[in-house]
């Protein structure tokens, strides 16, 4: 695996995404952006025909889980194609120590979940007494 798919899998990992530890796999499914911005990240998830309460954002452990619980209701529907996919999923990305998640929303089928740079992390110019 070289650097560039390691780094679709960490956020927040500048300096450690060599590190054998933070190997983790994620599946393609749903497609996701990561944007960096300079207070932090925001990380775009295509959530087509997925309502809100389908959804769910959680952290624990440093780790962002989206997790997408939606029952197939195909009874009675005669599919030509169907390519959009309603299939239940779990997204997890392992974030730096510096992340916080400030907010998550959802609009015209995009989940935005935004991340800042904790105030603790943020470089501090102590005064000399």
């Amino acid at each position: 695996m070289n650097k560039i798919d390691l780094e679709k899998f960490f956020v927040g990992f500048d300096n450690l995404i060599n590190s054998p530890m933070y190997v983790q796999q994620t599946p393609e499914y749903p497609r996701y952006n990561i944007e960096k911005i300079p207070s932090g990240y925001i990380v775009h998830v295509a959530v087509p025909g997925w309502k809100r309460e389908q959804v769910s954002v959680n952290v624990h452990n440093r780790i962002l889980s989206i997790i997408g619980n939606k029952k197939e209701d195909s009874a009675g529907k005669d599919w030509i194609h169907k390519g959009i996919s309603g299939k239940s999923f779990e997204k997890h990305l392992k974030l730096d120590n510096t992340l916080e998640v400030i907010e998550a929303k959802m609009e015209d089928g995009m989940l935005q979940i935004n991340l800042t740079y904790s105030p603790s992390s943020k470089p501090t110019s102590i005064p000399i007494g």
